[in-house]
């Protein structure tokens, strides 16, 4: 476990490789504490930035849905925003969340510690942070159905100009 401090959260939105898209949700490990909402904390994450993103803290409905574990946070790069743990790199996105801890504790993960919006859970839970995802696209009409559409409007507009 690697531990350390940021000075101040980090701005903007997060970036994105301390995060994954999963279910058609965006994903970030937020914090190795618990949310800090309905319990003591070791460091209670921070969402007055992020939430303007998007970004909410996970209900236990919602991760039972997605069938989420700390497996689903596995990604095939290393960066600033990636930890390693057993040959396996796992996005982190502490650092937008907390200003107390830049790590995540993925044994705790692993073990299915984690806490949520919506129960009450031990202070040093892992915190998972969700958003709908942007790159979930909305299904466009076929050029086809257009050209349709094209065709009985000048249809309608011919038949009313010769009336």
């Amino acid at each position: 476990m690697s531990t350390g401090v940021n000075a101040t959260l980090l701005t903007g939105e997060v970036a994105d490789d301390a995060y994954v898209t999963f279910g058609g949700y965006d994903l970030a490990w937020a914090s190795p504490c618990s949310d800090g909402l309905l319990e003591g904390s070791c460091g209670a994450i921070d969402l007055s930035e992020q939430s303007g993103y998007g970004w909410k803290i996970m209900t236990s409905d919602l991760f039972t849905s997605l069938n989420i574990s700390a497996t689903t946070f596995i990604v095939d790069y290393t960066s600033s925003n990636t930890q390693s743990l057993s040959g396996n790199n796992y996005a982190k996105a502490s650092g937008w969340f907390s200003n107390s801890h830049s790590h995540i504790d993925i044994a705790n993960g692993l073990s299915g510690s984690w806490a949520f919006a919506d129960t009450v859970d031990s202070c040093c839970d892992e915190t998972i942070t969700y958003r709908i995802s942007s790159s979930v696209s909305v299904p466009e009409p076929s050029s086809i159905a257009l050209l349709g559409l094209c065709l009985v409007g000048l249809g309608l507009s011919r038949k009313k100009k010769a009336a």
